[in-house]
């Protein structure tokens, strides 16, 4: 809405505001890392993760550049992947152990293997991995932040980014991967087939975006370039 609408709506109040626009991504982007990190719940960890991934998106629109476009509406589609895979993952922990918080888990991998390989694979994406759509977004919208000379959001980005690895490798070691579950959570489930079908399309999608960008980023380069003239007269890719 802000890209196709206000900014192609009102190109002079793009040109005006876009310094001001970026500048505010790339506070967004470290903000909600840094929240995101602070966070002893696990939905709450993934809301303000949303926020920092958020960030992401404007930095790419106000670059003004094809690259940046194209980069921020894979992010929203990977981020939408992405979290859809989370928020499911985080439900069906929360079902079986009756509990957000990170400090009563522990060990769930035992327990609950599949959803300990999906949860760490969203994490991986979220971190920006290559080989996931999350690299391929975040890695495009950086490139076209620094190619138009805009160094300083590119250092916040990949601060950012760096931040973030922080956090959900934290989160993912504390929930599945550390000691075993303590006896309260010895009889927890792994995911049922409705769910497994529901992981394994989020997830193969994850991966599929990651090996193969050029399945999205082809039909939004289209859309992008369109768009883009209007506000940058003779913009090629």
């Amino acid at each position: 809405g802000v890209m196709r609408v206000g900014m192609v709506l009102l190109p002079e109040g793009t040109h005006f505001w876009v310094p001001v626009v970026g500048a505010v991504a790339a506070v967004n982007i470290l903000y909600g890392a840094l929240c995101a990190m602070s966070q002893t719940d696990l939905k709450y960890i993934v809301a303000y993760s949303s926020v920092s991934h958020m960030g992401v998106v404007m930095l790419g629109a106000a670059t003004l550049t094809p690259a940046g476009w194209d980069g921020a509406v894979f992010q929203m589609v990977a981020h939408g992947i992405m979290t859809g895979l989370f928020f499911a993952l985080v439900g069906i922990v929360y079902e079986r152990a009756h509990t957000r918080a990170i400090a009563k888990m522990g060990g769930f991998a035992t327990v609950m293997p599949g959803v300990a390989v999906f949860f760490t694979l969203a994490c991986l994406s979220s971190l920006g991995l290559p080989g996931t759509a999350g690299f391929v977004s975040e890695f495009v919208v950086f490139l076209a932040a620094w190619r138009s000379g805009h160094l300083i959001w590119t250092i916040a980005g990949v601060l950012g980014a760096f931040i973030t690895a922080i956090y959900v490798l934290r989160a993912t070691r504390a929930i599945f991967w550390g000691p075993g579950p303590s006896e309260d959570f010895h009889e927890l489930s792994d995911a049922r087939r409705t769910e497994w079908g529901a992981l394994i399309i989020l997830g193969t999608s994850l991966v599929a975006l990651g090996v193969w960008p050029r399945l999205l980023l082809d039909p939004i380069d289209v859309g992008t370039l369109t768009h883009l003239a209007r506000l940058v007269p003779g913009v090629v890719r």
